[in-house]
């Protein structure tokens, strides 16, 4: 997959996170293998879309998910979504 086809995926990915996030901006950041997409969810409770944020994240690769409650934060919790999306992604074998 060429570097801009691989790019254009990972912008796509950050353009959806960010609208189903509750409006935060989405980081994209350049890895040895390809690019990171990463969303710190803003919201008051309810304002993101979690179908849409797991929908978002399931085109890339590899993704994930960070929490941080409130007693860790100043009484605040963070959350910050991830994807990756790779050049040379190993084939999935069959069952």
């Amino acid at each position: 997959m060429s570097d801009e086809v691989l790019r254009q995926r990972a912008w796509r990915i950050a353009e959806q996170l960010a609208k189903a996030g509750g409006g935060g901006e989405a980081e994209l950041t350049v890895i040895p293998n390809g690019y990171r997409i990463e969303l710190d969810i803003l919201r008051p409770h309810g304002t993101d879309d979690h179908a849409a944020v797991l929908t978002a994240l399931a085109l890339g690769d590899r993704w994930g998910h960070h929490y941080s409650p409130p007693s860790r934060n100043n009484g605040t919790a963070r959350e910050t979504v991830w994807s990756e999306v790779h050049h040379n992604v190993p084939e999935k074998k069959g069952s």
